[in-house]
This record gives structure tokens, C-alpha cells and sequence, in this order.
């Protein structure tokens, strides 16, 4: 694949890996240090064994190594939906923080994680905080529901973003919050009253059905000029999008520019090539053949 040519093709997984795993693509970033992107998992099952604490490494040209990155310290990571590049080559993985199918929120899927990545390809935590506990200054939830949703990250100049799925604003917006002093937080392991804020509100809205279908985000990433890139689609519970989205906007309060639509699909994960002239998404297709495209990113 080539920037000029986006097709949307598979991600190739050796054998080796697909007869252990089950995969649900989500988040990406690259990694200078390992010349792959890191990718996360949604519930990784490993011989019966569920919520794997892994991380998978893809090459340039599309195919996963065959050897998962482990994540020391925990027993599972239920639910990892972001990740994010962090200072001197370590990283920001998050779960969703969202309640499950039966309605519990473990602790297990309640982590934002700082993590410093090995050269025997284990991931050690150096840093750790449960969003669900970050109050406003007057104690409310930042993100203005009780529900939360957590699906992208990305980070610039000492500070976290923070992607919300869910929830959405009456009016359809989706929420960015943003976390200062970030690897400072998670070491301290204790969010300050007061330090996660909203950045941004935007409505990532799309017609369906003679209607408006407003998506969440799903995952973000900065360019080099401040930008953001966010991979969007409708959700859980909410009407269809009928396939999710890649939106741009240039920063806060700025209208998101839709760049892509794609039609039957959910775009969960997305990354700026080394070549900072193109993006990668990544697409969860339920447990399926997963699937990628490289988007060319405009001057």
C-alpha cells in the first residue's frame, strides 16, 4: 500500500497467532523505538484465559508479529480501547471504563495505564489512575454524565486527550477532555480534583435515514500543525451511523471536517505514519478477518 492508493485491505496475522488469540482491533500509534504500531485488543482471550493484559505489533506493510507485547503487573485489561505515544518512547493505554454487558465496571476495566515498553518485548507499569474518579472543582463528573465511555487518546506537549465514545450532549456533540501534566498524574497513581477539563465539544454528525446519526469518537491523533485527526462511529445503544467516520479538526470550537466515510464499517483506531504524510485506520470487525487502510493526510 502507497499513500496515492487507499484501499482498505486485511491486516495479515501468521498462524501462530490467530489459533491462540481472538482479535478486535482498536486503538494504534506508532513506535520509533520498536518501527511498528502498537495496537490494542478489545478483549483478549488466550486459551480460555479472558482479558489478556497484551499489546500487538504491526509492521509497516500490514502484517502483526508473532509475538504479542505482554503487559507486566496485572492479570487482565478488560476492555482496552486506546493508546497513545507518551514521553521517551513509553506509552498511554485506556479501557473503556464503560459498565459491561451485565452492567459491573471492574477494576480491570477501569485502567489508564503509563507504560514503558522493553526490548524483551514486556510493557511495565510506571503509572496508573481509574478516570471514573476525576471530579470537577465543584465534584461533578467532567464529562457531564454518569455513564463514560472512553475510546481514544493522544497526547501533546505535556498534556493527555481524551476521546469519549459516551456520553453525547443533547444536541449529538461528543467530549474531548484533556489531563495536564499527565505522566505526573498516573505516577502520583491520584487525579487532583480540578485536572481533567473539558478541551472540546464536537458534532461528528452524519444523515441517515432522513435524520441526523451523531457518532462518538472512537479514537485521536495529532498532526504535526496542532490538528487533530478522530476516527468516530455511532455509540452502543444508539441508532446506527451505518459505518463510522474520519474527521480533522484544526482545535477547540473549530467545525470537524468529515475526510472519510466508511460505509459498513467501524473505524476504531487511528495513527500518523512514520512518513507524516499519511494516517493508518484500523477497523474492528467483530472477532472477523481484521482490516486496515493507509489515508493520505493533505499538506
Amino acid at each position: 500500500m502507497v499513500a496515492c492508493v487507499a484501499l482498505i485491505v486485511p491486516i495479515r496475522v501468521p498462524h501462530e497467532l490467530s489459533e491462540r488469540l481472538s482479535l478486535e482491533l482498536s486503538g494504534a500509534v506508532w513506535s520509533p523505538a520498536m518501527a511498528r504500531y502498537i495496537l490494542v485488543s478489545d478483549d483478549t482471550n488466550e486459551d480460555g484465559a479472558k482479558h489478556v493484559p497484551l499489546l500487538f505489533a504491526l509492521s509497516e506493510g500490514g502484517q502483526l508479529d508473532a509475538s504479542p507485547i505482554t503487559i507486566e503487573g496485572i492479570d487482565e485489561l478488560n476492555d482496552p480501547e486506546s493508546i497513545t505515544s507518551a514521553p521517551d518512547g513509553t506509552l498511554f493505554v485506556a479501557t473503556s471504563h464503560s459498565l459491561n454487558k451485565k452492567g459491573h465496571s471492574p477494576q480491570s476495566r477501569r485502567r489508564l495505564l503509563h507504560l514503558a515498553l522493553g526490548a524483551d518485548r514486556k510493557a511495565k507499569i510506571i503509572g496508573q489512575v481509574d478516570l471514573t474518579t476525576a471530579r470537577s472543582a465543584d465534584g461533578t463528573l467532567p464529562w457531564g454524565g454518569e455513564r463514560l465511555d472512553v475510546e481514544g487518546l493522544a497526547f501533546r506537549e505535556g498534556t493527555l486527550y481524551i476521546g469519549l465514545k459516551s456520553p453525547l450532549l443533547a444536541d449529538g456533540r461528543a467530549t474531548i477532555l484533556r489531563l495536564p501534566e499527565a505522566v505526573s498524574v498516573l505516577g502520583s497513581g491520584v487525579i487532583p480534583v480540578g485536572a481533567v477539563s473539558v478541551w472540546a465539544r464536537v458534532r461528528l454528525c452524519v444523515p441517515r435515514g432522513g435524520a441526523d446519526v451523531c457518532e462518538g469518537i472512537a479514537d485521536l491523533a495529532f498532526l504535526a500543525d496542532g490538528s487533530l485527526l478522530l476516527a468516530a462511529n455511532a455509540p452502543k445503544g444508539m441508532p446506527s451511523d451505518g459505518g463510522g467516520g474520519l474527521w480533522k479538526i484544526s482545535g477547540p470550537g473549530a467545525a470537524p471536517a468529515l475526510l472519510k466515510r466508511f460505509d459498513g464499517l467501524k473505524p476504531e483506531g487511528v495513527a500518523v505514519a512514520p512518513d507524516h504524510a499519511s494516517a493508518i485506520v484500523v477497523f474492528d470487525t467483530d472477532g472477523q478477518e481484521p482490516l486496515w487502510i493507509r489515508w493520505p493526510l493533505s499538506p
